[in-house]
């Protein structure tokens, strides 16, 4: 879990050094006029993209998402544990529904492409199917990390 979580944070931090860059070439060449590099705006925009997906995996490995816990901090001790299974039971199935249509909406993109650039648009699209599915692997791990430790607690009984 901790090589996944090094390695979104990783991608995520260099896609975003590469934005910064691209996003620089932009306004230099508009304000200066010494160089035109038409394909800095629709690269920039692919790049942050991918910068929010694999950042909100990243996100995910550490359960750095936002969590409404005053509604489960007011449960009583033994609705805690079920409440706190549908929300991750109810995360994943949205996080698989994302990735399906996510994927279903990238293949009707296939055929099209970036204007000043040959990449197909499908790439803009597959960004939120492959954050999803790593959303979902590191809500897997979390999900297990807190299975072993609850199963060590109780003498091998999840």
């Amino acid at each position: 879990m901790r090589r996944l979580q090094q390695s979104l944070e990783w991608s995520a931090g260099l896609l975003l050094c590469l934005m910064v860059i691209v996003g620089f070439l932009q306004v230099f060449g508009r304000y200066t006029g010494l160089i035109f590099v038409p394909w800095t705006e629709e690269a920039a925009r692919l790049l942050f993209l991918w910068v929010v997906w694999l950042g909100a995996a990243a996100a995910m490995t550490r359960a750095g998402h936002i969590r409404f816990d005053f509604v489960v901090d007011r449960l009583p001790a033994w609705l805690r544990r079920p409440c706190e299974v549908g929300v991750h039971a109810g995360t994943g199935v949205f996080l698989i529904v994302l990735a399906w249509y996510g994927y279903e909406v990238a293949q009707s993109q296939a055929n099209s492409s970036y204007l000043t650039f040959p990449l197909s648009i499908k790439y803009a699209y597959l960004s939120g199917v492959v954050g999803s599915l790593l959303m979902l692997l590191a809500l897997v791990g979390t999900v297990w990390v807190k299975w072993r430790r609850s199963a060590g607690e109780t003498g091998g009984r999840p």
